[in-house]
């Protein structure tokens, strides 16, 4: 009798020990979101580049430790609004390995900390010197700073919203240019474009967004187009993007919060309930 309930018991401890471990196995969101990334890097370096582009920075490679830092710190559940860029810069994101990563924000206002590599092809004119970066960033200081004032904390911010590039990838060209994917020529443009968007379209299945905040016209024509989860299962919106060489774009910052209050998305960033 007492044999019997014992080894009730132990097969009832085995059982609850299997489920643990079945459990852990399970990858968080973060990890299914960067994975989707690796296997996106993977394609890319296959291609062969255009005679214009001399060197590409890929910083979720080499600056992989604060770029999975963002994620997990961030991205520990599902969104209602997703903000998405185009693709890294050379102060921000080429630095940080975070999307709009102004250095000062992200070691003051994200408190976040990692080894940032060197790319395998440096260009001498974009040198890559992680958080001792000096010089700001400053279309992701306009866009960090604006979320911060709507929220109060960023941490706020990322209970319901997140920011992503829909390319990984920097180009320069033989004289340091930075040419964004809007700018690439050819066949390579359209193969860069088509592989991005169906990795973005995988990641926003697994994040389920109701609002897609496009950073820029061509962000916008190319998700509403040829996005088929913003095509079928959310709202795609516009905002002009922060850089100050867009023309008259001295009143970012107002001109983004009205925007965001037109389109009732205030309440995602404050992390207000519904209703």
């Amino acid at each position: 009798m007492l044999k019997r309930k014992l080894d009730r018991q132990t097969k009832a401890l085995d059982l609850r020990k299997t489920e643990s471990s079945a459990l852990d196995s399970i990858p968080t969101i973060d990890q299914q979101f960067y994975a989707f990334e690796c296997k996106l890097n993977e394609e890319l370096g296959h291609l062969v580049l255009p005679k214009e582009i001399s060197c590409v920075y890929n910083p979720v490679e080499y600056a992989s430790s604060l770029h999975c830092a963002y994620l997990k710190k961030y991205l520990s559940g599902t969104k209602n609004v997703v903000f998405i860029g185009i693709n890294p810069g050379p102060k921000g994101m080429c630095q940080t390995g975070i999307p709009f990563g102004n250095v000062g924000t992200v070691i003051k206002k994200m408190q976040l900390s990692g080894v940032v590599q060197q790319p395998p092809l440096l260009h001498d004119k974009r040198p890559v010197t992680g958080l001792d970066y000096r010089t700001e960033e400053q279309s992701g200081l306009r866009l960090w700073n604006l979320f911060e004032e709507l929220a109060g904390s960023l941490d706020i911010f990322f209970q319901q919203c997140f920011v992503h590039n829909l390319c990984p990838l920097a180009f320069f060209d033989e004289k340091g240019g930075n040419v964004t994917p809007d700018h690439l020529k050819g066949d390579y443009k359209t193969l860069i474009r088509d592989k991005c968007l169906m990795t973005l379209d995988k990641q926003l299945e697994l994040l389920r967004p109701q609002f897609i905040v496009a950073i820029g016209s061509w962000v916008e024509i190319e998700l509403k187009k040829r996005s088929s989860y913003c095509k079928s299962s959310a709202t795609v919106i516009r905002l002009k993007h922060p850089s100050m060489r867009v023309p008259n774009n001295t009143k970012w910052s107002e001109e983004a919060k009205a925007l965001l209050e037109e389109k009732d998305l205030i309440k995602y960033i404050c992390n207000k309930p519904e209703g």
